[in-house]
């Protein structure tokens, strides 16, 4: 069995932020420091990586400008090493595209080459007992490649797992012919965007949006037809009101807030990330398809307050059968050749892969401290001295705020768990238990764009 100090589980923007941090302190944390990132490489969205998709959040919102500006891990300082900053400031962008900043992340995790495993998968945590009768952690490491499974021990654990694409289990009934929008540009779908292809795409959010973008542009594409339970397309707020919700000193004021307010807080402010496109995707869409009018065709169908009630395969074919909200018959039926669902995300799998330590729950919600520190109830606490310890990074939506799924903050969070991880203190259960504030989070995550 494998002996680490740490473990991280992940390689995505929070756990390379933290790894940045730890970096610039020369942080002794980084001696025994394992990460576990299931996929291949550090790349950020490949599935929906389009040439003219950019970033909705600042460049200085990196993993670590808002920490540090002089950070050699910075945005800017990836530039600079590859001979493109005069270059970036003559565009006069201050959002990167997302193929840019995804290069950025592989970039940053170049420098980290000894810690980060690829390939290898975190499938579950136990708790363990050292030589000494110390309690400890025991994680279930599987292979990718080859399915080997192994055991690695470690005192600390970081969990920064990724969200799960969601497909409604309706449609998920052909997976050559329906594909989550995440992996839209895989190569299995490049011979299915063809002449004559009809296209329908379900959802609202700024993916929704890219994609028909893309597809309009597409000048064969035959149909482009977007299904959604709402109107169609409603803009992102972006307001410079807005945008400083998408801060860390903001996610601090909120986590104060009492449950009600927090919750009366994300409801009220959903229009300014999910479900929403931002306004040159929009403009570009709309200028696309009165281009087609132009020409005297109109290849984009829009079905608003429209559910999907059956998909069907159909010889060559695939088959959508459509209903308005709150009616009780079918409104019509379509023959597409793909099914695009951008239909956002399962942010589940960290409660699943947890479940084992039964960690104290709140409201469905883990319940963590001010430092992200996971309370893993009593089990972990009847001994005295050392104790194993869990992170959780990115999955506290509904006490944070929406920095929490953005990169907003990001920098500055990985700082507060840097510190804890370096200093080794312990989850203590406050006397007053309202501190103690779960780490709420919705089982779906829909499409953002900040």
């Amino acid at each position: 069995m494998q002996k680490r100090k740490t473990l991280l589980v992940g390689s995505g923007p929070a756990n390379l932020a933290l790894l940045t941090c730890l970096k610039e302190w020369g942080s002794s944390v980084l001696d025994s420091l394992e990460v576990l990132e299931r996929r291949g490489s550090a790349e950020w969205h490949p599935g929906i990586a389009f040439e003219d998709s950019r970033l909705q959040v600042s460049l200085f919102k990196d993993l670590a400008f808002m920490r540090n500006p002089a950070s050699p891990f910075t945005f800017l300082s990836f530039l600079h090493d590859r001979e493109l900053l005069y270059h970036f400031i003559h565009t006069n962008e201050l959002y990167p595209s997302r193929k840019l900043f995804s290069d950025y992340l592989v970039w940053v995790s170049g420098f980290f080459t000894n810690e980060i495993c690829f390939g290898k998968e975190a499938v579950e945590v136990r708790f363990g007992e050292k030589p000494s009768g110390t309690p400890t952690l025991v994680v279930t490491v599987r292979d990718v490649s080859s399915g080997d499974v192994s055991e690695t021990e470690a005192d600390d654990l970081v969990v920064s797992l990724g969200h799960e694409p969601y497909v409604p289990e309706e449609l998920a009934v052909d997976p050559g012919r329906v594909v989550h929008s995440s992996f839209f540009l895989s190569p299995a779908n490049e011979g299915k965007i063809n002449a004559n292809a009809r296209v329908a795409v379900v959802g609202s959010g700024q993916s929704a949006g890219e994609i028909v973008r893309f597809l309009l542009q597409d000048r064969e594409v035959s149909e482009v037809i977007v299904v959604g339970r709402r109107h169609l397309f409603e803009q992102t707020d972006d307001n410079p009101f807005v945008n400083d919700f998408y801060t860390y000193p903001h996610s601090l004021k909120l986590a104060k807030l009492p449950p009600e307010d927090r919750n009366r807080f994300l409801t009220d402010t959903r229009n300014t990330n999910f479900s929403t496109v931002t306004k040159d995707v929009l403009k570009s869409i709309y200028d696309l398809r009165f281009e087609d009018q132009v020409c005297g065709r109109d290849r984009l169908r829009l079905f608003p307050y429209t559910e999907i009630t059956a998909a069907e395969r159909v010889e060559d074919s695939f088959r959508l059968h459509l209903r308005g909200i709150g009616s009780s018959q079918d409104l019509t039926t379509l023959e597409i050749d793909l099914l695009v669902c951008a239909t956002g995300f399962s942010n589940r799998r960290h409660l699943s892969f947890l479940q084992t330590l039964q960690p104290v729950i709140e409201d469905a919600a883990l319940v963590i401290d001010e430092s992200f520190e996971v309370d893993l109830g009593q089990t972990a606490l009847r001994r005295s001295g050392p104790r194993p310890r869990v992170f959780l990074m990115n999955h506290s939506f509904g006490l944070r705020g929406p920095t929490e799924h953005t990169l907003g903050g990001l920098a500055e969070r990985a700082a507060v768990v840097a510190k804890a991880l370096q200093n080794g203190a312990c989850f203590q259960p406050p006397a007053d238990r309202p501190d103690m504030l779960p780490a709420e989070c919705p089982p779906k995550i829909e499409s953002g764009t900040k």
